[in-house]
């Protein structure tokens, strides 16, 4: 056996890594299928040059001591705060919202993404400085500044759907560092008053999305034409779909976004049953490695970063399928390593790259 063939698979997790390359693969396959023959045809080979920069930022934060990202978090933290007050304020305005901004070559990128990462490095600081049973009362709002800062600033974008996306970094912190069950309990009160109240908040359209969820009669009516077309493609794909780039409901335009939020539609229309069930197969095998990295991990602060990126992609997973069978509310939320992106994409794999570098430096003589 060679050097190599033993030096990989005790320094790298070829298995994480699997996982994500087969999934980034399927979206390519998909944006193309979803996108050839209409205007947005050349969305494929920018996802694929996405592909490229997305496997840079892995190599580089694979290859940076993710303690020295640990050390230096509250000033990365501090620098990814600056972009998002930067875009509320002079940002461009475009779909509506500011949360863009404007490169060479018709290219975009959305900070808000990024900042995901300057998160979960800061807060995998805080729950390395604090390992007791159950967390301090400082840390706890340290844990809440560190989410809420960030939030409140791309909501005044606006954009909720990426704001929504940190929460489960939030949740996996307070988890996984210990929080007594009186501040569960004040989090659950003061998390319902909170969503009660943004109803008055929400814009029209973010409404109506909610009307149809509690009453799907208004699907018929036009409300929840997406999700109505989203089942409908799902439902027509039976056990082994309808074959690639041959799914009427996403060919012929009926469903919406086919090519972003509604990826898992168009994909269960053309691979069925059994494609659906490969594609949960693997965000299931990307969360069972991430467990177990987060296990072998030579250091809390590790752990905790693993732990807090690994959940947040698999949350997204699971929050856009329930999207796209009509179990949750419309909320724009991405299928991660799959829907077409390049910010989204590109981050997704840096936090794998985060990730593998734990992998990496498990053993302590590295």
């Amino acid at each position: 056996m060679s050097r190599l063939a033993v030096f990989l698979p005790r320094r790298i997790d070829l298995t994480f890594l699997l996982a994500f390359v087969v999934l980034t693969a399927v979206g390519i396959a998909m944006v193309y299928s979803t996108t050839f023959g209409t205007f947005r045809a050349g969305l494929s080979g920018r996802q694929l040059l996405f592909v490229v920069f997305g496997l840079a930022a892995a190599a580089v934060l694979a290859f940076i001591d993710y303690r020295i990202l640990l050390r230096y978090s509250p000033w990365i933290f501090a620098a990814s705060l600056l972009v998002l007050v930067y875009l509320p304020l002079f940002g461009p305005r475009i779909a509506g919202s500011k949360s863009w901004i404007r490169l060479w070559g018709g290219f975009q990128i959305q900070p808000s993404e990024f900042v995901k990462l300057s998160v979960a490095l800061l807060l995998a600081r805080l729950l390395e400085g604090d390992d007791r049973p159950f967390l301090s009362g400082k840390t706890v709002a340290a844990i809440a500044g560190t989410i809420g800062v960030p939030v409140i600033l791309i909501l005044l974008q606006p954009d909720l759907g990426v704001a929504l996306t940190y929460m489960p970094m939030a949740g996996t912190a307070l988890f996984f560092g210990g929080l007594r069950a009186r501040w569960w309990i004040l989090l659950i009160v003061l998390g319902t008053l909170l969503v009660g109240g943004s109803w008055f908040l929400l814009k029209e359209y973010q409404k109506d999305r909610i009307r149809t969820f509690l009453d799907p009669g208004l699907a018929a009516q036009g409300a929840g034409y997406q999700v109505r077309q989203a089942r409908i493609a799902i439902g027509s794909g039976g056990i082994a779909g309808k074959g690639w780039m041959k799914g009427t409901q996403s060919r012929l335009g009926f469903l919406p976004v086919r090519h972003t939020d509604f990826i898992f539609a168009a994909l269960a229309e053309e691979w069925g049953f059994l494609g659906v069930s490969g594609i949960l197969g693997l965000y299931g095998l990307f969360l069972a490695r991430g467990f177990a990295i987060a296990r072998d991990a030579r250091d809390r602060g590790g752990a905790m970063l693993t732990l807090i990126l690994t959940i947040n992609i698999t949350t997204e997973a699971l929050v856009n399928v329930a999207m796209n069978v009509g179990v949750l509310p419309t909320t724009g939320i991405t299928l991660p390593f799959v829907s077409y992106g390049g910010s989204s994409l590109i981050a997704c794999w840096g936090m794998a790259g985060l990730c593998l570098s734990v992998a990496y430096r498990r053993f302590v003589n590295v």
